[in-house]
């Protein structure tokens, strides 16, 4: 029983600072985020290394490239499912960006996908530098064929690289929602608020204690009936 609680103890308290961790790192991320938004639209800077780039506002020349556009799946706006419609956009420079233009909603079946759109005038979009979001647990595989637009459950750099003959830059475009575009564009850096992920940690310290009481409470009445 001892060793019981005092594992769950451990655990608790574990859960508890990792959860504190998430909420300085959110906070910093916030932090970084609002700081560069201030600043005015920048031309951007394609040989920048992404950690001098990110959250910063930019002015990108090109085309799209209509042909290799990917849907993100399981996005969801207000409660309702659909995709992330990202399009390539080719610089001037013969690189390409990939460029998230927003959410667009599920067609009426998976098997039935909505129709894309892209801008047929202008060379010119702003947006916002962001790290591709291919981190954490990932379900499903990216499988490059003949078939677009083309449903992928994540965002790997490294494995659409072959489909821009090596060319595509490692990081991504929020499109401004000032940017003339045909979907929904709410940008959020961090999913969860860092006060959700702190009120997380109070609960988690709170089973601690809990434990830690009734542990306590149990070996005091054995006590009392001895």
């Amino acid at each position: 029983m001892t060793l019981i609680s005092l594992c769950g103890v451990v655990v608790f308290v574990s859960l508890g600072l990792w959860q504190l961790d998430r909420a300085a790192f959110k906070r910093t991320i916030l932090n970084k985020y609002e700081a560069r938004l201030q600043a005015d639209f920048s031309v951007f800077k394609e040989l920048e290394p992404l950690e001098k780039q990110e959250y910063r506002r930019v002015i990108a020349r090109g085309r799209y490239d209509p042909r290799h556009t990917l849907l993100l799946d399981n996005q969801l706006s207000d409660g309702r499912a659909g995709y992330h419609v990202i399009s390539p956009f080719e610089l001037d420079s013969g690189s390409y960006i990939l460029v998230n233009r927003g959410w667009v909603a599920l067609g009426r079946s998976r098997q039935t996908l909505p129709e894309i759109k892209t801008p047929k005038s202008g060379n010119e979009i702003k947006g916002v530098i962001v790290q591709p979001a291919s981190e954490g647990f990932r379900m499903g595989e990216i499988v490059l064929d003949d078939s677009w637009p083309k449903v992928v459950p994540f965002v790997d750099i490294d494995i659409l690289q072959p489909v821009f003959d090596g060319r595509l830059l490692p990081m991504m475009m929020w499109l401004s929602p000032e940017q003339d575009d045909f979907y929904e564009r709410n940008w959020r850096p961090v999913w969860l608020s860092p006060q959700k992920s702190e009120a997380y940690a109070v609960q988690w310290f709170a089973f601690a204690v809990i434990a830690a009481f009734l542990f306590v409470l149990l070996n005091l009445r054995k006590r009392d009936e001895r």
